[in-house]
């Protein structure tokens, strides 16, 4: 079991990948790693099975239960080095269905490596340059959002950076990582509280998901801090109207935006990997959005287009 184990886990770190996910039905078996090019297919072995429960039994779950999800952590030396793991898992009468998440398994992507835009990368370092503000990223679910955040948050030297997380996605060693645990009452805007009296430099806030959460960001954003964040929208325009429907004062918001970012994961042209594309409203175009909401900006189809000309993209 753990040959397999260690088999399959050579073969996510040899890929920087973030993601086993594994899918065992009565007649087969899916196993797929999950890394910069995308979900790459593994040939199963008839000891899947077992390693799927073995993996649960690391986790601490209950084997016995099979009427709701599950998910549990483990850590482990694997040839001199100390990984942390995430299992979750649902188990049907189908199938059974597990991902597991490898939390410290690469030191993460650079800019460059996530994208071919440069002119995006400057606005990035520019921002970075601001001791307080409000950098905000949006798109669909998979669209590398969260990766975007601690490329962006790599580039720092010298600065206290504390993150919110539910879950931590990633073990980085540049940042304090705090975990969401709504059963103790440790919520995104209990941890914003927290973390202010700590006097940080940098928070990144993994996503706003609510009234109170969006209120206390913005009011980090204000006070001295430069806040990473991120907000399911499908355009930047639409991540203002989402914030303002979630009681956040108006003028609050534009005095303490740096940025939006849309972002998709899109496959290139030339090779088997994905490259993120962006669409930015900052700037000169923010602030005539915010006197003037009739008025058209830079769109992400109009991004994508572009991509698609310049033979980027497929």
């Amino acid at each position: 079991m753990e040959e397999r184990f260690e088999e399959l886990l050579d073969m996510a770190l040899g890929q920087r990948a973030t993601d086993v996910h594994l899918s065992i039905y009565p007649d087969r078996t899916v196993i797929q790693i999950r890394g910069l090019n995308g979900l790459v297919s593994v040939e199963p072995s008839e000891a899947d099975e077992r390693l799927f429960n073995y993996l649960q039994f690391r986790s601490n779950m209950d084997l016995t239960e099979i009427n709701r999800p599950q998910s549990g952590s483990f850590a482990l030396y694997h040839q001199g080095r100390y990984l942390d793991f995430r299992f979750a898992c649902i188990v049907t009468r189908k199938v059974k269905s597990g991902v597991l998440r490898i939390l410290n398994c690469h030191e993460g992507f650079s800019l460059d490596e996530l994208t071919y835009d440069k002119s995006a990368m400057t606005i990035f370092d520019g921002w970075l340059e601001r001791r307080n503000g409000l950098i905000l990223f949006t798109g669909l679910t998979g669209s590398g959002k969260t990766t975007t955040m601690y490329s962006l948050l790599s580039r720092i030297r010298n600065r206290t950076i504390y993150s919110l997380e539910d879950p931590i996605e990633a073990v980085h060693e540049n940042m304090i990582q705090l975990e969401i645990n709504e059963k103790i009452g440790f919520s995104y805007d209990e941890g914003i509280k927290q973390i202010l009296r700590h006097n940080p430099d940098i928070i990144m806030i993994g996503e706003i998901r609510d009234e109170k959460a969006a209120r206390m960001t913005v009011r980090a954003a204000l006070t001295g801090c430069l806040v990473v964040t991120s907000l399911h929208a499908r355009s930047t325009t639409g991540a203002i109207y989402r914030l303002l429907e979630l009681g956040v004062d108006e003028n609050h918001l534009f005095d303490s935006l740096l940025g939006i970012v849309n972002q998709r994961l899109c496959p290139l042209r030339d090779t088997s990997g994905y490259t993120c594309v962006y669409d930015i409203l900052t700037g000169e175009d923010l602030e005539r959005f915010r006197r003037d909401r009739n008025i058209e900006v830079e769109t992400m189809e109009r991004k994508l287009a572009i991509a698609l000309e310049n033979e980027i993209i497929r």
